[in-house]
């Protein structure tokens, strides 16, 4: 059996629930396929989670770059930078947001 992106993306999770963020980016750093937004969104919040700015940073990068219009996607990086105190960077964020009009989608469940 070939491991598929959701399979990286569950060991990845596990991984960051564990605190293991550096090997969980060396994973993703390894994989043999293109790692989607889904694998470095799942990264972004654990390193969110543990405070960790300096793995954090660079999944908050790719996750921009991987999908430039998904407003979850630059809500998820502002939150980071707000957590690591870069300011600016969070103006940035959402500038480009309001910039491209994005607006994010609202939350709903089925009973």
């Amino acid at each position: 059996m070939e491991p598929e992106m959701r399979h990286y993306a569950c060991i990845v999770d596990l991984l960051g629930r564990a605190g293991r963020l550096k090997e969980a980016l060396d994973l993703i750093e390894g994989m043999p396929i293109e790692p989607d937004s889904l694998v470095w969104s799942t990264l972004l919040a654990a390193c969110r989670f543990h405070g960790d700015v300096e793995v954090g940073s660079k999944a908050r990068r790719k996750v921009l770059d991987l999908e430039p219009y998904d407003s979850g996607s630059y809500i998820a990086a502002s939150n980071m930078s707000a957590d690591m105190g870069e300011w600016d960077q969070v103006l940035r964020i959402r500038s480009s947001i309001k910039r491209v009009e994005m607006n994010k989608e609202p939350g709903w469940s089925a009973l």
